[in-house]
Formats: C-alpha cells, structure tokens, sequence
C-alpha cells in the first residue's frame, strides 16, 4: 500500500515509522481515495470506525459508574484500549462524550415514541411502559445515583444532561400530543406542559424510592398496570369533548 500511485502521495511505511494510524488525519484522505479505488470495500472501514466509538461509548459508561463525572479522558481511552487524541477525535470534548453517553442511555426511550402519534393512546401506552421499563433497569437507577450526587459540580454538563435526556423526551412527547390536538383528539392546550405532567405522572415516586434503595414497582406487571392508569387519567382529563378511548383493561378492573 505504502507508495501506491493511486494515492496521490506515499503513505508512511508503518511498520518504519510506529505511530498511532487512529491519531493521524493527515494521511486519511489518500487512504480513503485508495481504498475507494481498490478492491477493499468503504464498509469495513466504516463498519471499524463505528465498533471504535461504540467501545469508547461503552468504556465511558462503565468509568461514570465506578467514579462519577469527574472520570479523565485519559482513563476512556485506556479503558476502551485507545489514544486521548482519538477520543476527542470522535466526541470533540468530554461534553461531547457526556451528551453521547446520555443518548446511549435514554435513546431507547425517545425511540419508542412516533411524533405523529396516529394512534395516541396506543403511541402513548408503549412509550409509557418503556419509559417506566427504562427507568426500572439497574444500569439506569446506578446513573440517576452518581448524576444526583455527582453532577452538581459541573453545572455545564448537568445542563446538558437535562437538554439531552429529559428535555429531549418531554419535546418528544410535546409533538406527539401536539399532533392529536391538531387532529381534534386532545383539549388545545400547551404541549409541553402537558407533556411535562404527563412524565411526572408516569415517574410518581418510583425513581426516587430506587435511588434511596427502597421498594418500588419492581414486577412487569405492577409498571405496565402504573403505566395503564396514567393513561388513563391523562386522557380521560384532557380529551377533547367529542373524542372517545378505550380504557385499559387494569383500570375497568380496579374502578
């Protein structure tokens, strides 16, 4: 590969010159013009590259749990078996690292949720029960514990945690129920704030008794029952006058 014409200019010999390939920008541009006219496909370089963020992702996750926010770039990187140079390549900055960390966290959660929300109380009832399963996991009630403890010391990042993770989700949720206002389906009102009720309804106390190491609903079924009844109260209080809903089987049962 090294001195092949179809580069433009020579590559380093690097088993000449030991540098780290993941660090050097310079030479990527004719390593990607000669792959690309070569029999190597783009795939598995990009396939490589994605493997590489996601380990670095993973490394920063587990250190955020051992030791809080206050975790080095420099410990990422040898946890995740790289150099500092290639993490800040691939997140900019350890806020960069932070807000990418939180959408791993929560992206499930605000993927679960369809903006347009055709159906709204079936669109509602899975995003309900997937937020109160997202917040039952061990992995999830761990971060709430080190962010609530830790994250107080940089008020930068918490506000991107906020931004990232609940802000996301409430703006989510807000076209959503902004849609079904549009269709005649909810009471015109201010999306998110509704939103923002509705999120405080599904949480309850739940996340606070597991960040203080107490009882919660900790079966399926007793969050998929929660999830049920906040639906229904949810819609049942802000319908528009002329919209019907099914209500939830655990709610005609327990009424």
């Amino acid at each position: 590969m090294a001195g092949s014409p179809r580069c433009g200019r020579p590559l380093p010999d690097f088993s000449r010159h030991p540098i780290d390939v993941e660090d050097t920008n310079a030479y990527l541009p004719p390593i990607l013009n000669w792959t690309a006219q070569s029999k190597f496909p783009m795939t598995s370089i990009t396939t490589t590259t994605s493997k590489r963020h996601q380990r670095m992702r993973d490394a920063a996750i587990e250190l955020m749990f051992e030791l809080g926010y206050a975790v080095s770039m420099d410990a990422v990187a040898q946890r995740a078996g790289c150099s500092k140079q290639t993490v800040y390549a691939h997140f900019g900055s350890k806020e960069g690292l932070f807000r990418s960390v939180v959408s791993d966290l929560l992206g499930p959660v605000g993927a679960s949720l369809q903006t347009d929300c055709d159906d709204l109380d079936a669109a509602l009832r899975v995003f309900a029960r997937a937020h109160l399963e997202h917040l039952a996991q061990p992995r999830t009630v761990t971060a709430v514990r080190m962010l609530t403890t830790d994250i107080a010391r940089f008020p930068e990042e918490a506000k991107a945690l906020f931004n990232a993770g609940a802000l996301s989700i409430q703006r989510r949720l807000a076209e959503c129920l902004g849609a079904a206002m549009e269709r005649g389906e909810l009471r015109h009102d201010d999306p998110l704030a509704l939103a923002e009720m509705l999120l405080g309804m599904l949480v309850g106390f739940d996340i606070d008794r597991r960040r203080l190491g107490l009882e919660g609903r900790d079966t399926a079924q007793q969050r998929e029952q929660w999830a049920d009844r906040v639906i229904d109260s949810f819609l049942r209080a802000h319908r528009a006058p002329d919209a019907t809903f099914p209500l939830s089987t655990s709610s005609r049962t327990s009424s």
